[in-house]
C-alpha cells in the first residue's frame, strides 16, 4: 500500500487476462487504476522496463484522482504517458539546473 495526498492505494500484480485488465470496450490493457476502490492492477508478466513504465502511468492516474484533477480521458492518458515515458528525464534535468542555481 502507498499513500497519495492522504489517500491509501493498493497495488496488485495480476495475471495477463485478469478481469480488472479489461477495458469497458473489451480490449485488454497492461495496467488499470480503479478510483472507486483505490487500487492499481498491473499485469505480473511484464519485463522490468515495461513494468516500471506501466506502474508510473497508473500512479499518475492515482495521483490525479487523489488530487481531484479532472481531465478528459484523452488528456489524462496523454499526461500519464508523458510522465511515464519522460518523467525521470524531466526530474533529472530539473535537479541538475536547480543544483547549479541554488
Amino acid at each position: 500500500m502507498f499513500k497519495i495526498n492522504g489517500i491509501w492505494w493498493k497495488l496488485y500484480f495480476v495475471s495477463p487476462n485478469d478481469p480488472m485488465l479489461f477495458r469497458s470496450d473489451g480490449s485488454l490493457t497492461l495496467g488499470a487504476c480503479d478510483n472507486e476502490i483505490n487500487t492499481i492492477f498491473i499485469n505480473k508478466e511484464l519485463d522490468d522496463e515495461l513494468f516500471k513504465k506501466v506502474l508510473c502511468h497508473e500512479i499518475v492516474h492515482a495521483a490525479m484522482f487523489s488530487y481531484g484533477v479532472k481531465l478528459s480521458l484523452y488528456r489524462e492518458e496523454l499526461l500519464a504517458d508523458l510522465i511515464a515515458t519522460y518523467g525521470q528525464e524531466i526530474i533529472q534535468i530539473t535537479n541538475e539546473i536547480f543544483s547549479m542555481i541554488v
